[in-house]
């Protein structure tokens, strides 16, 4: 009993020693998926009492569809109504209010999701390989009501950083991450 306690520590001694800090992209993939938590939905909130709203809602030929019905004249005896309202065939979009959301007429629609690609390379940032930036590659997958949010592109590049700590790599908040670089670059 005693040998295995005394092998044990040496053991975890040698794991730990041997595990390689470096970053490899399958890392960087499930860290990246785990913190920001792909696919993503993408919402939009529609202000149902906006004309403004309305009037872009109208524009886009979602009523046209069947997904939304547009109040174009209101009356005094309409005043509580909503502008816009969602039909039976828009209900797998909306997503749930807050109370606080229902009562000033806003819904979010869902307008698409964001789905990780792919790692398109990991670039160490230190001399001593404990910091890395992996950029990769999200698509963005629009439905019917993605038409409310133009200019939106079809995939984009980002970067996620990393720092190897005790605990193996972590991600780090952008501004955290460029702030350590910065103070890195200071430090030479």
């Amino acid at each position: 009993m005693k040998s295995i306690l005394r092998i044990l520590p040496l053991f975890s001694f040698l794991l730990i020693c041997c595990q390689s800090n470096e970053l490899d992209a399958n890392t960087a993939e499930s860290l990246i998926m785990k913190k920001y938590k792909y696919p993503a939905e993408i919402d939009f909130e529609v202000f149902c009492n906006d004309p403004v709203h309305a009037e872009r809602i109208l524009e886009t030929g979602l009523e046209e569809r069947g997904l939304v019905k547009i109040m174009n004249t209101r009356e005094f005896k309409d005043r509580d109504k909503s502008l816009i309202e969602f039909t039976e065939l828009s209900k797998p979009f909306l997503i749930e209010t807050t109370t606080e959301e229902r009562e000033f007429k806003i819904q979010k629609v869902k307008v698409g999701t964001k789905n990780f690609d792919g790692i398109i390379k990991i670039t160490v940032e230190t001399n001593d390989k404990r910091m890395a930036v992996a950029e990769y590659i999200v698509k963005y997958d629009m439905n019917e009501f993605g038409i409310l949010w133009p200019g939106l592109p079809a995939e984009k590049k980002e970067k996620a950083y990393f720092i190897f700590s005790d605990h193996g790599w972590e991600i780090l908040d952008k501004k955290d991450a460029e702030l350590m670089m910065f103070k890195n670059v200071m430090h030479k």
